[in-house]
């Protein structure tokens, strides 16, 4: 027993005779004493079998004892620390301890507080049953005096470094009436003792305001600020004869700390630590405190459990993009369950046998909203917790479209996996090492790549557990059932799930070989909970009698009918009332049904006099987010939206609609129940609160827009920018509104005239730019996408009844499409530099996008000039792939395919274009297609047909061919597959297995000579809604075959339709290709014909109901079958409305003949493939109406069809050569048709043509020299012309050629001296230097390769009188004059890293002439990646021997795609990145490599050599197919490193810390 209670309860006086007594008997069994106490020094009294999580310790107070001051009357099984906590499993795997000193103030001793504390530190340290090193957290629970011994130990664990790891281990202290500014009966006790002689200084340490409380109070708040502290007073009066008191008050009992929670035991100073059972509920009070820090900790799965270091864990958070820890969505469920509750459940033998079977089971609980079916859930996470159980969970809401989708879910589930298990966690890093976006990209590439190649492949040897709550609020849930099955099937993980629907609704996804529990959730199961719920929340209302109550209570339990949010409603509706008889009105008012409850809560909210305003808007805002906002964020929003200030949103809620919404644990803002949400979202429930979808999502987008138009996201001012600049501190509300305004814009109506005007405000600010930077900094640019769908959509829905024209119209029509090309053509470079959303992207963009009308207007900025496309084309992005040749296409709703010649099949993510998954058929793809699912892939070739299950990743099965297929169809629901071969067999598979389950010939009915006639199809297209399949013979009628009666359904002719005479040859030509419309019921055929019609036939009647023209090799139908798209020979692709053939968009294009088109799955794109190019195309036309219109006679965007040559007709010539004049700021560029033209370097613009070789032969090589004016020029028939230039007022003239001459191979290089007295010749036989000087042109020395490698000469820099040549690894010096060579016979070796078998490809002169940079590649082909050595032009002379690259620009040896050139001071190449970056001759590594800007990614998709050059001016020339580039001012555009170096960028490492330095403003 403490003194200080004692002293109360045994002493009325200051009788001399009583103290003594009482002394001499305590002397006389002072050894006695300790063990009744307990013993000294810290005590382990229970260590887990397994992990610990946490070590708990107990120190007691003044005069008590390690086991007394626990102990309730000195019985041995109420000692708690021992008997009760480690049988408890809140408190399983925590290792449990007991600290004794000798506090006895009946005996002298020189000891204070500061002296226990040091005992307590080193026991600690030194206890033999908590290991070296362990860093599991401390928590401490000391009683009285106990708690200030453990301040003072924790001070002095922060003081000495000794101690550091335990005073980083100690994260929680429990005070138990603790007397922190001392207590005044300690100075009683002091008196007493006074009587007898001896010191006792701990006593003296506890008076009020004593020097050792002031010290610890002084210094313990310095340290304890991160810690948690929790603070219990007694409320009840200690006794001690005549009179009775509290011993510590409240005031002396609690900090008043910030991070201090505080509460009262209804206990005195004895008893507030010990208790007669575990039903005590002071016991409870601190038991559950104690348990709940205890969970955090176990949650937290620190290293001692997990052994995940911190650096792994942020690895980890970054890799998977996890910002909210899971734990918390179970805390906050696990909050509110009340205690006792969900037992029914785990009774269950079902339950039992999920959770201990050896056989891993689908648990499927099922039930009616708001019956419990979350609590349920994180019961069983309590449960499988409390058995030590692995178990991983997720909460799905609706509500919150981040916790909505199954890419979350698989990460969340990933990230709890690799927290429990170390090998998980290393496979699940090295996934994501390979693919850093992989936390991005749709959920089958997530479960395909993590899961099916990864964490499933994995093995823990305990078994694991998945609860999953509300499948039926996750977004295409019917998706993520097989996925749960194949878990289930092949891991040793047992899932519990809970849904509104049973799993028989998903019994197409049944899995065979997987046993799946069915339960339904039956009122009776939830009874005895809503019984513990309303025992624990009726007290407080007012009752008669307790007959009265039990009446009550069961008229609740009676209606409630198994609904818990009835239940709760309803006690808030009672918790208003204050009689028995209202109690009694209430309950005869309140309807047991949910939405009648919910009106009644409306009338309520409608009565009151103040605070509608407020609560209408609060309910607009939770009911129409697109996921919960925070308390921050809604409190910025809400001053916004109604134009007032607000004290508090959680007061505001509390005040006028607790019953409907409310703020969570993590103080998001949420409605109470989805139900709720349904009926706030019935607009006529109620005059005042209900809600109209559209009207609400046109409040929230107008408050975003507010926002978004607002200071906080200007652009900046200037062109100087820095890093810090640009990311300005924002309200939290920015997220908000920059994440979701387009999730609202798509659910208003598009006739509202104030969402236009505000959008259009919007986009034509530079807010709109800052808007573009911070969705990039969120790494998500799907966002843009979606926002420029959206945008285009609202404004095809506003044309179709209102006027198009306007200026708001045009600005968002031209965003709607920037949007999308944005993220086609800067994705990447806008994701690692978001800042170049202001000045770099704008100028590349064509001169009529928002973008550049608006943003890249500066006269000191950068420039892009000389290109003629004013706006976009239609092609919104390209796959090359320069050593493919695709053969075939598929496309779903999330994916396409495309299959290549060498046998790969890759698949696309549809939304970025970037590649998700390769798979390997193993000969030329000859078709592709999806399933309606999109689960499996089909792919046939000319032996095999494959099919792969896409979510597992896997092969399903295979079969042999022996004949070509030409066209294959998936029946409805996924059963069977069928093929239609060349032999005129039909052939049906079971598409899960691949059994064979019919094959049939097609004509083998058909009698004599009919027979003869349809001998060998050459194409065949399937209907499966009709079950027709069409077949088309070279020169013949188009058979149809009906598939169910197996029986020929008729003849087409193209001239009559239906035709009775059966293999009647056609009159002029046949059918080449042939689709059905994909619509249900539309009974519509397309036939391509070899005259170029193109007709439409009604297969219902037999009848031709459209005609035109398209010259058509292939064709393909939109999955709605309101669109057609045909492709020809010559790269055209027409797009037309598929019932009545009217040409709603044509496409020029030359490059290759169109092999395969198909619609994207939301028939908003066009792909095609042709040659190693597949393009994504998305044409106005495409965005049609909705089908409720579809009786509208407008079928597209304009009233006629727009013909857009993207690119240019055959006869367009493309530049092959380039060259520049620096005096004279010219570019002569050679094309492929022979010709040489003049342009303008500052312009871009064509001045003239000068000259031309031969007709048709392209220009290869140019070279100019400009002391003479002398232009030399070779072509690719092996012809070399010399011409001299002579400028005229007009222009410039060519009127004479100097030298002609055809080698008779291929001319390599032509390059002539100064004053172009010599020209030197190399192909690829010999090298020839010949005199140009005199009028007859002669040879002075052939030099003949024998097996010499690829090489290239040059003038040497520093002397001009002499050649230089590289081959190989090589260097020769040469007289320009003779051509005899000036260097040994073994040259000068070029040292280093330099390869033999590297092809030179250039060499450049740079820092006026004091180094060469020469670029080498491997001889891979035209696009091979380059290496980039740089030599002192010094190392290059007669006496040379040998050369080293210049070892500070190692750095760049293979980090360089093309080198660019040097305009004297620095060298400029365009980076592997696609950035052209520079480096100067100061340049020392990392730090001095300077990027200045990117070109868009379809500017480096090409199939032809980069031909990239600098001018005299520093401008960077780009020679785009028949246009040259001018990029202007490029060069001075450069990123800094923020530590004054330059260039380390995001290109070698992922940091963002860059500045933007640009050219100022002249504004």
């Amino acid at each position: 027993m403490d003194p200080l209670g004692r002293l109360k309860s045994s002493s009325s006086s200051l009788n001399r005779s009583f103290l003594s007594r009482t002394l001499t008997r305590h002397d006389e069994n002072a050894e006695g004493s300790h063990n009744a106490k307990g013993p000294l020094g810290l005590n382990t009294l229970y260590v887990p079998a397994d992990t610990t999580i946490a070590d708990l310790v107990f120190v007691h107070g003044l005069g008590g004892g390690s086991r007394s001051t626990w102990t309730k009357n000195g019985e041995p099984s109420l000692y708690w620390p021992e008997a009760w906590l480690p049988n408890d499993p809140g408190f399983r795997d925590v290792r449990i301890h007991s600290f004794g000193y000798n506090s006895n103030w009946e005996k002298e001793s020189s000891l204070n507080i500061h002296d226990f504390s040091k005992s307590l530190l080193a026991s600690i340290h030194d206890c033999p049953a908590i290991p070296r090193g362990a860093d599991s957290p401390l928590v401490f629970v000391g009683h009285s005096m106990g708690g200030l011994v453990i301040k003072r130990a924790y001070i002095l664990a922060q003081q000495k470094d000794h101690y550091a790891t335990t005073a980083g281990r100690i994260q929680a202290i429990y005070f138990l009436a603790t007397p922190h500014r001392g207590a005044d009966l300690a100075q009683l006790l002091t008196k007493i003792l006074n009587v007898t002689s001896g010191e006792r200084p701990f006593v003296t340490d506890l008076h009020r305001n004593s020097l050792a409380t002031q010290s610890i109070n002084d210094e313990f708040p310095q340290y304890s600020q991160d810690i948690q502290l929790f603070s219990f007073y007694e409320t009840l009066p200690t006794s001690y004869g005549v009179g009775k008191s509290l011993v510590v008050d409240k005031d002396l009992a609690v900090l008043n700390y910030v991070n201090e929670r505080t509460a009262y035991l209804n206990a005195n100073h004895r008893d507030v630590c010990k208790y007669a059972s575990q039903n005590d509920p002071n016991y409870r009070t601190v038991r559950n405190a104690l348990a709940s820090t205890i969970e955090t900790f176990r949650t937290r799965h620190t290293v001692s459990k997990r052994d995940i270091d911190r650096e792994q864990r942020r690895r980890l958070d970054s890799c998977l993009r996890i910002t909210d820890a899971p734990e918390d969505d179970f805390m906050d469920v696990d909050s509110i369950r009340m205690t006792g509750s969900c037992k029914w459940l785990l009774q269950k033998e079902k339950f039992l046998d999920w959770r201990d079977s050896a056989n891993t089971q689908l648990y499927w609980i099922s039930a009616k909203p708001a019956t419990g079916k979350t609590i349920v859930s994180g019961k069983v996470v309590n449960h499988l917790r409390d058995l030590n159980r692995d178990c991983a969970f997720y909460f799905f809401k609706y509500g919150d479209k981040s916790k909505s989708n199954i890419q979350s879910f698989l990460l969340s589930v990933a990230w709890q996996m690799a927290f429990m298990h170390k090998e998980i966690l290393h496979v699940v890093l090295a996934i994501c090492e390979q693919d850093e976006n992989l936390s991005q990209a749709n959920y089958r590439t997530i479960w395909r790549k993590l899961f099916l190649e990864g964490l499933l492949k994995a093995r823990p040897v305990r078994p694991q557990y998945w609860v999953i709550d509300g499948l039926d609020e996750c977004r295409n849930n019917s998706d993520l059932v097989p996925l749960l099955l194949k878990v289930v099937e092949c891991c040793t993980v047992r899932i519990l799930l809970t849904s509104r629907d049973r799993f028989e609704s998903h019994r197409q996804c049944e899995h065979p070989r997987v046993h799946v529990i069915s339960e339904a959730i039956a009122p009776e199961d939830t009874r005895s909970d809503i019984v513990l719920y309303l025992r624990a929340n009726m007290n407080h209302l007012p009752f008669k009698d307790q007959e009265d109550r039990e009446v009550m209570f069961d008229r609740i339990l009676h209606k409630s009918a198994g609904c818990f949010l009835w239940v709760k409603l309803i006690l808030q509706e009672l918790g208003r009332v204050h009689t028995s008889a209202e109690i009694s009105q209430v309950l005869e008012d309140v309807p047991s049904d949910m939405n009648e409850l919910y009106s009644r809560i409306l009338n309520g909210m409608s009565a009151a006099p103040y605070g509608k305003v407020l609560s209408r808007a609060i309910l607009v805002w939770t009911v129409c987010s697109a996921r919960p906002l925070t308390t921050e964020e809604l409190f910025h929003a809400l001053q916004i939206d109604i134009k007032d200030s607000i004290d508090s949103v959680e007061r505001s809620i509390a005040s006028s609609c607790s019953q409907l919404v409310y703020v969570d644990s993590h103080s998001r803002v949420q409605m109470i129940h989805q139900t709720a949400r349904d009926y706030l979202l019935q607009a006529d429930v109620h005059p005042e609160f209900g809600i109209d979808k559209h009207i609400g999502h046109k409040r929230l987008a107008l408050t975003c827009l507010q926002y978004l138009n607002g200071n906080e996201m200007k652009g900046p001012r200037h062109r100087k920018l820095s890093f810090t600049n640009l990311v300005k501190e924002r309200c939290p509300f920015v997220a908000y509104a920059s994440l979701s305004l387009f999730d609202h814009v798509s659910h208003v109506d598009a006739t509202d005239e104030e969402v236009l005007s505000a959008l259009a405000k919007f986009m034509s600010l530079s807010n709109v730019l800052s808007w573009i930077e911070y969705i990039a900094r969120s790494s998500d640019l799907t966002r843009l996408t979606q926002a420029g769908k959206i945008l285009r959509s609202f404004l095809h829905k506003r044309l179709k009844k209102l006027s198009p024209l306007g200026k708001d119209v045009a600005l968002l029509n031209s965003w709607a499409t920037d949007l999308l090309r944005l993220v086609t053509k800067f994705g990447k470079d806008l994701l690692s530099s978001p800042s170049s959303i202001f000045h770099l992207i704008p100028p590349f963009c064509p001169p009529e996008s928002a973008p550049r009308k608006n943003f890249a207007a500066s006269a000191r900025g950068m420039a892009v000039l000389g290109l003629s496309a004013t706006e976009w084309d239609d092609c919104a992005s390209t796959i090359f792939e320069p050593h493919e040749q695709f053969q075939s296409l598929a496309c779903s709703e999330k994916s396409f395919a495309i299959g290549t010649f060498s046998g790969n099949v890759v698949l696309y993510n549809a939304e970025t274009c970037q590649e998700t998954q390769t798979l390997y058929h193993w000969e030329p793809v000859r078709l592709l297609l999806f399933d309606n699912s999109a689960r499996f892939l089909v792919a046939a070739g000319a032996k095999m047909i494959r099919i792969w299950d896409l979510i597992n990743n896997q092969q399903v099965w295979e079969t042999k061919t022996s004949q070509l297929c030409m066209s294959l169809a998936i029946s409805e629901g996924d059963e069977f597959l069928l093929g239609a071969f060349k032999d005129n067999n039909l052939v049906v598979w079971d598409l899960s297995s691949g059994t064979l389950r019919d094959s049939s010939n097609w004509t083998e009915d058909l009698e004599g000579q009919q027979a003869h006639t349809f001998r060998r199809p050459i194409a065949a297209a399937f209907c499966m809604d009709s079950k027709l399949l069409a077949v088309v013979y070279r020169g013949q009628d188009i058979l149809l075959w009906d598939l169910e009666r197996d029986a020929l359904y008729d003849t087409y002719n193209k001239m009559a339709g239906a035709s009775p005479m059966l293999g009647r040859r056609a009159a002029d030509s046949g059918a080449i290709a042939l689709v059905f419309n994909r619509a249900p019921g539309a009974n519509l055929l397309a036939a391509a014909y070899s005259d170029g019609d193109l007709v439409l036939f009604n297969t219902s009647d037999g009848y031709i109901k459209a005609l035109t023209t398209a010259n058509a090799h292939t064709l393909a139908s939109s999955s709605d079958g309101r669109t057609l798209a045909s492709g020809d020979g010559s790269g055209k692709l027409q797009i037309f409305d598929f019932e009545t053939l009217k040409l709603l968009y044509c496409i020029h294009s030359t490059e290759y003949g169109i092999k395969e088109l198909q619609f994207s799955g939301d028939n908003l794109q066009v792909l095609d493939i042709r040659g190693s190019h597949c393009r994504i195309w998305d044409p106005v036309a495409l965005v049609r109406q909705d089908a409720e219109d579809e009786t509208s006679d407008v079928v597209s965007l304009s009233t006629a069809p727009q013909e857009i040559p993207v690119v240019l007709d055959d006869d367009t010539p493309l530049i092959t050569a380039l060259t520049c004049h620096g005096a004279d700021e010219l570019i002569f560029c050679g094309k492929d048709d022979g010709s040489i033209h003049l342009y303008e370097s500052k312009s871009g613009r064509h001045v003239q043509k000068l000259l031309s070789h031969a007709e048709g032969v392209s220009i290869t090589t140019l070279f100019l020299d400009e002391e003479s004016g002398t232009l030399s020029s070779a072509d690719s028939s092996s012809r070399i012309m010399v011409h001299r230039l002579v400028r005229q007022s007009k222009g410039w003239d060519v009127p004479m050629v100097v030298f002609d001459h055809r080698v008779g191979v291929s001319v390599n290089q032509v390059l002539s001296n100064r004053g172009s007295t010599r020209l030197l010749v190399s192909s690829t036989t010999s090298d020839s230097l010949w005199s140009t000087s005199t009028d007859k042109c002669e040879t002075i020395r052939t030099i003949h390769k024998d097996d010499r490698s690829a090489h290239k000469w040059t003038t040497h820099p520093t002397h001009k009188d002499q050649l230089l040549l590289f081959a190989g690894n090589v260097a020769h010096l040469y007289d320009w004059l003779t051509l005899s060579r000036l260097t040994g016979n073994e040259g000068i070796l070029l040292e280093g890293s330099v390869l033999p078998d590297l092809i030179i490809q250039s060499i450049t002169p740079c820092f006026n002439g004091s180094t060469i940079a020469t670029a080498f590649k491997e001889p891979l082909g035209k696009r091979a990646k380059s290496k980039l050595l740089l030599w002192n032009s010094s190392d290059f002379n007669v006496q040379a021997t040998h050369s080293v690259p210049v070892p500070r620009y190692h750095f760049l040896s293979n980090q360089v795609q093309v080198l660019i050139g040097s305009d004297g001071q620095k060298l400029v190449f365009l980076h592997s990145s696609g950035w052209v970056c520079s480096v100067d001759a100061q340049a020392t590594g990392l730090e001095h490599f300077i990027r200045h800007f990117f070109f868009p990614a379809d500017w480096l998709s090409t199939d032809s050599p980069l031909i990239i050059k600098i001018t005299r001016r520093s401008d960077v020339i780009f020679a785009k197919r028949d246009e040259i580039a001018i990029i202007r001012r490029g060069l001075e555009t450069s990123e800094r490193g923020s530590d004054g170096g330059i260039g380390k960028s995001s290109l070698l490492s992922d940091t963002r810390t860059l500045s933007l330095r640009v050219p100022e403003d002249s504004r």
